[in-house]
């Protein structure tokens, strides 16, 4: 590979930011090496990097570096045809403004899965609820977001999906129980192979270690699932 177009992504392990890119990544079958980072303790080469100093950054050669996980996309898919962005102006701008929903939803789910007072827990949920409903509405008489086939803008919901699935037997009360469209479209979604290898093989773990360890509302209500032997097992896309 010439050295000038070598992609080295910087990524933590359960960053949903992070598995967007890493989705498309594989979905485009993208050759490229990958270095993972703590964000509590993040290296001095990375915070010179990342203008924001955070993650996902891609590397291209040895000078360009690329940050956010939707400009990051849309340079994956503009270099691996067949392109998955619309074409259309207007579609267009409406799919980059729908990966901005995408980026709220995952920021206020991850809030919820981590949450630690109960008030707060229950406003997030609600919350999540009302633009789940949004997004069901989209999906009408639809597979995908914006049709028959899939393009970008449904890489960028592959973490809810992964989220919500993976943690579906301990959800107090399943938040996607009204929106059957919706259902359909997450299973759609986590049942891509690129879904399966875009993440890493120990997101589940770390993901319950996570919750464990800061004694979340999730914890709380159901221990007995996390200290189990569902979790030690838990693995939401198998062997």
């Amino acid at each position: 590979m010439d050295r000038r177009f070598k992609h080295t992504l910087v990524a933590f392990k359960i960053c949903p930011y992070c598995m967007k890119v890493l989705t498309i990544m594989c979905h485009k079958n993208v050759k490229f090496e990958i270095k993972f980072i703590e964000m509590h303790n993040k290296p001095d080469w990375f915070l010179k990097l990342s203008p924001l100093e955070r993650v996902p950054i891609l590397i291209i050669g040895e000078e360009v570096v690329l940050f956010e996980s939707a400009a990051i996309m849309e340079y994956i898919d503009e270099i691996t045809p067949p392109k998955l962005m619309p074409d259309d102006p207007i579609q267009k701008a409406i799919d980059r403004a729908k990966f901005e929903y995408s980026n709220e939803i995952i920021k206020n789910l991850y809030s919820f899965v981590f949450c630690l007072e109960q008030e707060k827990f229950i406003n997030l949920k609600q919350w999540l609820i009302k633009h789940f409903k949004q997004m069901d509405e989209w999906l009408k008489d639809k597979q995908y977001i914006n049709g028959t086939e899939i393009s970008l803008v449904d890489f960028n919901f592959v973490p809810v999906f992964v989220v919500l699935n993976m943690l579906k037997p301990i959800l107090p009360c399943d938040m996607l129980k009204d929106y059957k469209r919706l259902q359909n479209y997450g299973d759609s979604l986590t049942s891509m192979q690129c879904t399966k290898t875009g993440r890493v093989p120990d997101y589940e773990f770390l993901m319950i270690d996570g919750i464990k360890n800061k004694n979340t509302v999730l914890f709380r209500s159901n221990p007995c699932y996390f200290n189990g032997p569902k979790a030690s097992r838990c693995c939401f896309f198998g062997k």
